[in-house]
């Protein structure tokens, strides 16, 4: 899955001109205020998708903006949108999309990023953050990355799954980490990687805890170890996503 994945990656990344480059707007929405004050503080975050691989089919007819709006309106703090296309069914168009409506809350791009271009275009799109997984990226292209975003008035979220891809992700300046509870290659879910890994994460810097969160009793888990989780199949197929965030928010 993987590698058909990057090679799309590269054939889009083919198709962006250095046009990319000029008269970029700077994020206005910034991320930092939805990661709450401290990890005793814990915040929430929506992951919007049509579908994943291991799911299958979750919301084909999503309505991306509809739902946006409304959980701004509850008080989600953010949104990670998926913009891969061959298997989450998204695409850039979703950034456009919300960027153009209005959103206020901060939208955070999850895709393969593997080129500088795609940072440029995540941003002309309305990213105000992007997901740079550590494992698709060298230290040095990872230090420029979080460079570059940063110039945009963005924010570069750095990705992690393993002990040795957090000490890398240590090594850089980002301010913060995802630490990721599925493994890509299975799709096997353990929250015990994120609990073992947010130890090592200092309070300077904040912690993300990303994918497989499906349950008040899985919010309640994380409670206190990290700054914010992310939410998205299990709230995508709950009969009413805001009980269901209302429930999420008390645990």
């Amino acid at each position: 899955m993987l590698e058909e994945i990057l090679r799309q990656k590269r054939a889009e990344v083919a198709q962006l001109s250095e046009s990319m480059l000029r008269n970029v707007r700077p994020s206005t929405r910034n991320i930092s205020y939805a990661l709450g004050t401290g990890r005793e503080n814990m915040t929430l975050f929506a992951e919007l998708k049509r579908r994943d691989p291991w799911s299958g089919e979750i919301r084909p007819d999503l309505d991306l903006v509809g739902l946006a709006d409304t959980l701004q309106r509850v008080g989600i703090a953010g949104l990670v949108v998926d913009t891969e296309g061959l298997y989450w069914g998204g695409s850039r168009d979703d950034l456009i999309a919300l960027d153009r409506h209005g959103i206020q809350i901060p939208i955070v791009r999850n895709d393969f990023i593997v080129e500088e271009l795609q940072l440029y275009e995540s941003r002309r799109a309305g990213a105000d953050s992007v997901l740079l997984r550590v494992g698709l990226l060298d230290d040095d292209a990872l230090k420029s990355a979080l460079r570059v975003v940063a110039s945009m008035h963005m924010v570069g979220i750095v990705l992690v799954y393993t002990s040795a891809e957090l000490d890398r992700a240590l090594a850089t300046d980002a301010v913060v980490i995802a630490i990721s509870n599925r493994d890509l290659e299975t799709g096997a879910v353990d929250l015990g990687r994120t609990l073992e890994l947010a130890t090592r994460v200092p309070s300077s810097r904040s912690v993300l805890a990303c994918f497989g969160i499906g349950s008040a009793a899985d919010v309640q888990m994380l409670r206190g170890s990290v700054d914010a989780v992310c939410i998205g199949s299990a709230l995508l197929q709950a009969p009413d996503p805001i009980a269901f965030l209302t429930a999420l928010a008390g645990a």
